[in-house]
């Protein structure tokens, strides 16, 4: 096949960025073009997600729009990489005839060589994840990216079909995650994200123990790092020298994401999920007042009780966390839950949304007084309608609200500057 333009389409969470990125420089290193235009492309890869019901409409509907520009260029190639594909598997090609090609997770970094070949390729094999960082080209010129430090999950929640598309946890040494901090850091990032599935297990099944602290140290070292912040952390293998580890080294912030679900016990059991969450976040915090706590919650689980439902209001009351999402509970049919009774009804379900999402919002006015008068460290992002749009170390990236300051000469996107805060709008902050 000649060398022609590629359009990445990646879908879903900041993992699936670092992959498609990745790819995006193997396709560099064999002459293709990568561009944003769709409909400039010769060559189409949607790089898919699964995790819920709506992540996998929106793979489909992707696939179904790349389908209709093949109809006006027949000479259009579309190929479909990642979860999508790996949890369809051979369904896929029969799903949709047009596409010309399919890799599933674990073989996403085979792509260009199969374009090459102008073949069809699938593996069943589980497995997941894309590490030649030399080839990674960043998508944004922002000074902000994410590292990936491990592949798959061990955990067995019963909502969640991640483990059966990704595999089982494996993480990567410290050497070769520090060895791509560095090359991130000479290429001008200044904040950096650590994702995986599960970023508190790193190290477990590689050393026989806890390791994130010690890799955390090693990536702190590397000055060029204003910002070091912590995702997707699970509840019971945050330890104290992991906390005080954020709290010493300067250059990570006071900041964890840790989806914790839910809280009440009867529906914790149901999920999986450790049943000690609630005392895991409340000795948290009570250990370290300052730290800034995002998480995710699932509203509507199989079994859940209108008293389960109100000790998670309850909890959500004690403002505990600086940021949270909702999410109403997806049925996967090839995840456990799916053959749970006593579904909750829709209407239920949005209720409760509803009700959690209101109860939240007054803990982000009250946080967001709490800031008025006081100066913060920023990273201008975007600028929209005369506003720049920026974000401080008590924010992560695309997923936290933000703070919007009138535009001025001294304000520059990717360059970190003081500013203060004088009010809020809804959820985001208002500076001068």
């Amino acid at each position: 096949m000649n060398k022609n333009n590629v359009c990445i389409i990646t879908l879903g969470c900041s993992k699936n960025t670092v992959e498609a990125e990745t790819v995006a420089g193997l396709f560099v290193k064999e002459g293709f073009k990568i561009i944003s235009n769709v409909e400039e492309a010769d060559i189409i890869v949607i790089h898919t997600c699964s995790f819920i019901q709506d992540a996998q409409k929106e793979s489909k509907y992707q696939i179904q729009q790349a389908g209709l520009l093949k109809q006006k260029n027949k000479n259009l190639k579309i190929f479909v990489s990642g979860c999508l594909a790996q949890l369809l598997q051979d369904k896929i090609k029969k799903e949709y005839p047009f596409i010309d090609g399919y890799v599933g997770t674990g073989n996403f970094d085979k792509i260009v060589k199969l374009i090459q070949e102008n073949k069809f390729f699938f593996k069943t094999k589980v497995a997941g994840g894309v590490t030649n960082f030399k080839t990674r080209v960043l998508s944004t010129n922002l000074p902000s990216t994410y590292i990936k430090i491990s592949e798959g999950c061990n955990h067995k929640c019963s909502y969640c079909i991640i483990p059966n598309i990704r595999g089982s946890f494996t993480s990567r040494p410290v050497k070769a995650i520090v060895d791509e901090a560095k090359f991130l850091a000479d290429s001008g990032v200044k904040e950096l994200n650590i994702i995986a599935q599960d970023t508190t297990s790193y190290g477990i099944d590689i050393y026989q123990k806890l390791s994130l602290s010690k890799l955390l140290k090693e990536i702190s070292k590397i000055n060029q790092f204003k910002w070091i912040r912590l995702l997707y952390a699970y509840p019971s293998t945050i330890n104290k020298e992991l906390l005080e580890t954020i709290y010493e080294k300067e250059n990570i912030c006071n900041y964890i994401d840790i989806p914790i679900q839910h809280v009440s016990k009867n529906v914790l059991k149901n999920m999986r999920r450790p049943t000690n969450t609630r005392q895991i976040i409340e000795s948290i915090k009570n250990s370290f007042p300052n730290i800034i706590l995002r998480t995710s919650l699932i509203v509507g689980f199989p079994n859940e009780t209108d008293a389960d439902f109100k000790e998670l209001v309850a909890f959500i009351k004690q403002n505990y966390f600086e940021h949270v999402g909702i999410f109403a509970y997806s049925d996967q049919k090839t995840a456990i839950s799916y053959k749970f009774k006593n579904k909750i009804s829709k209407e239920i379900i949005e209720e409760r949304l509803n009700i959690l999402a209101t109860e939240q919002f007054k803990n982000v006015i009250k946080n967001n007084k709490n800031k008025i008068g006081k100066t913060f460290e920023v990273l201008p992002e975007f600028v929209s309608k005369n506003k720049v749009w920026g974000r401080a170390y008590f924010q992560a990236p695309e997923i936290d609200n933000m703070i919007i300051v009138s535009k001025r000469d001294d304000i520059s996107l990717g360059q970190f500057t003081n500013i203060k805060i004088k009010g809020y709008k809804d959820y985001d902050l208002i500076a001068k």
